[in-house]
């Protein structure tokens, strides 16, 4: 995203790693809560960057991280959250 100039993205929809110890082949999915939020906190910046004057940020994201998250992104990013929408399914579907 870096190489992607400011403002010129409509939409993102990111579904990052949720952070609960699901054994990926090669990401380690069990970070202290701390880095985890940060690094979140980095990439969402650039998601934040990038968007367009009324662009759309959708995160999938667990239940374990999603008020953090949402948190991150209003009061540090400067995002604007105006829902939630609830996917329910089961894990590998």
């Amino acid at each position: 995203m870096r190489e992607l100039a400011n403002g010129s993205v409509d939409m993102v929809f990111a579904d990052p790693p949720f952070n609960i110890g699901f054994e990926y082949d090669q990401y380690h999915d069990d970070h202290a809560e701390d880095d985890y939020i940060a690094w979140c906190r980095d990439w969402m910046s650039e998601v934040h960057r990038v968007l367009k004057p009324g662009g759309a940020f959708w995160l999938a994201i667990g239940d374990e991280f999603a008020a953090d998250l949402r948190v991150e992104a209003h009061r540090n990013i400067g995002f604007q959250p105006q829902n939630w929408v609830v996917w329910y399914y089961t894990f590998g579907q």
